[in-house]
């Protein structure tokens, strides 16, 4: 009796294990839902914007003009912004990113020996580089709150947009797990600033003429750091978006791993039940035929 104790104790284990993946399933599943409906809430005006100001690019005046956001310089001193998770259980997500960053690193050994600096946004990425005993320029705690406020990208935006301004950085490019589909999430790098204008296939045809109020120099001025600003948020909101269908594929993916230990551990307890049955009887059998 002792070992069907064993695998009774064992199923409850199993099975209170299924019910907490499930639940982790469906919060991940929920702040999803959230996260993609803000994302898609949020598309409109982050494409409207881009429009708006690579158009203002496009413009003569604007080409001729040395805003500070537009101007590329030698890149002597990089700026790295890594986006990971405050939290586990999301797969190779993490592990993933890194690996490619310190790629990044041994790629850049030897080329001029230019600086690099860290922000890193994630307890995950703090204890990663922590571990490497790299010391990040600075750690922005951004708190995983669902929708994601503007505010928070804010803060981020601003301080990276001053340090670029007073020439600490020549080049800030941000590191972010992207997205590819729900079941595979892909690390990538997006240059943040200085602002490079898209490019645009050539059209045919008559081009139409854009006029812009006030003076373009002014627009650049008032759209640069919002344009910034908006670029932060969406690649948070895209970094949450990979982090919870990671975790979500992982919770799911977990708990039919435990469901088939469950059906394989059952079977094995109902076995050894009906081999114990089967053996009490044969002795009361066995009695029997002895007393008679």
């Amino acid at each position: 009796m002792n070992n069907l104790r064993e695998i009774k104790s064992r199923l409850r284990s199993l099975r209170k294990n299924e019910q907490i993946l499930r639940a982790m399933k469906m919060v991940s599943a929920v702040k999803l839902r959230r996260i993609q409906a803000v994302v898609q809430g949020s598309r409109p005006y982050a494409e409207g914007l881009e429009a708006l100001f690579q158009a203002l690019l496009e413009q003569p005046d604007v080409r001729a003009l040395r805003h500070a956001f537009l101007v590329s310089r030698p890149a002597q001193r990089v700026l790295w912004v890594v986006l990971a998770t405050d939290r586990g259980l999301c797969g190779g997500l993490n592990t993933n990113l890194f690996r490619y960053i310190q790629k990044a690193l041994r790629e850049r050994t030897g080329k001029e020996m230019r600086e690099v600096s860290l922000v890193l946004i994630g307890r995950k990425a703090d204890d990663f580089f922590k571990r490497l005993q790299m010391k990040p320029a600075a750690g922005f705690r951004i708190e995983q709150a669902y929708p994601l406020e503007e505010a928070q990208a804010d803060v981020l935006a601003r301080q990276l947009c001053e340090w670029y301004l007073k020439g600490q950085f020549d080049n800030v490019e941000v590191f972010y797990a992207r997205c590819k589909s729900q079941l595979q999430q892909i690390p990538a790098r997006v240059a943040l600033l200085p602002i490079v204008p898209a490019e645009r296939p050539a059209a045919g045809g008559i081009k139409s003429e854009r006029l812009f109020e006030p003076q373009p120099a002014a627009m650049v001025d008032y759209l640069a750091p919002r344009y910034v600003i908006n670029r932060i948020r969406q690649l948070l909101l895209a970094e949450q978006v990979s982090e919870h269908s990671a975790r979500m594929f992982m919770m799911d993916q977990a708990s039919k791993s435990a469901a088939d230990m469950i059906d394989e551990i059952q079977l094995d307890f109902n076995k050894l039940r009906q081999f114990m049955i089967t053996r009490e009887l044969a002795d009361i059998t066995t009695g029997v035929e002895a007393m008679s």
